[in-house]
Order: C-alpha cells, then structure tokens, then sequence
C-alpha cells in the first residue's frame, strides 16, 4: 500500500517538475531582445587633374588636343569619374590667363566620357580637344596669349 500511495505522489510530482522545466524552456526559447552597432563609413579621397597640356598652338578656327591626367588619391577605395568638363566656375568657359580683351567665349573645350572606376592610388591619362572659334571679328588681342583650361569632374551623369 505504501509503494502505491509513493507511486501516486510522485507521478503527479514528476509531472509537475517536467511541465516546469518545458515552462522554462519555451519562455528561453520564445525570449526577444534588440540591440544594435555602430559602422563607419568611409568617403572618397577625391581626384585630381594634373598634367594638362596643348599638343599645338591655337588659331582662330582651329583647335588642339588636350592631354590630362586623372589621379586618384584615395590609398584604399576605387573612385567612379563620369567625365571631364570645362569648369565655367574657374572663368568663361572655364578658360583664364588671357588678355582682357581677348573674347574667352571663342574657347570651347568639349566634354571628355570616361566612365571609368579608378583604384585606390592609380590615375587614367585622357585626351580631349580645346577649340579656338574665329567668330569673325578681329582675334588680335588673343596672339601670343597663353589660355589656362581649368577642367573638372562632372559624375552628374552616374
């Protein structure tokens, strides 16, 4: 009688105890939490255009190739150049260093595409073409002159 009354006490104990620790268990595994981390994020080092230079002289109605020279100053990340265009913000057509009465307008440098992505470190050389308009006046006050071609990137486009 004693080992079925010991039976009847600890089936139910047992029980008891095994719904507990599954209590225990699912609350474990049903918890939540949040958290979160800080990144940094890096930013482009920027290019330079260097080394422009005019393969020839320049004559109302005629125009020249222009070299340059496309660097990437970044040591660790690749940079995207769009393309190469005149900067209007550095003077008329981006072109200064001439006579005051040397008509800058008569300056055009057309638009350099090059789409390229630059590693860290590496520059690309272009070519591009300055045109000199002979607009029909009187261009004497632009001999002997000496235009300086202000370039820049423009990834407008990208």
């Amino acid at each position: 009688m004693q080992k079925l009354m010991r039976k009847r006490i600890l089936v139910p104990v047992a029980a008891i105890a095994a719904l507990a620790l599954a209590g225990i268990a699912f609350a474990y595994f049903t918890s939540s939490g949040t958290g979160s981390g800080t990144a940094t994020v890096g930013s482009a080092a920027g290019v330079s255009i260097d080394s422009v230079s005019f393969d020839n002289a320049l004559y109302p109605g005629g125009s020249t190739t222009v070299r340059f020279t496309i660097t990437n100053s970044s040591s660790s990340t690749a940079v995207q150049v769009g393309k190469v265009v005149a900067d209007t913000s550095a003077g008329t057509n981006g072109i200064t260093g001439l006579d005051p009465s040397c008509d800058a307008t008569a300056f055009t440098f057309g638009d350099v595409t090059v789409n390229a992505s630059i590693p860290a470190g590496r520059s690309v050389d272009e070519t591009g073409t300055l045109s000199f308009a002979d607009n029909g006046r009187n261009q004497d006050a632009c001999q002997g002159g000496a235009p300086v071609l202000h370039l820049k990137v423009d990834n407008s486009g990208i």
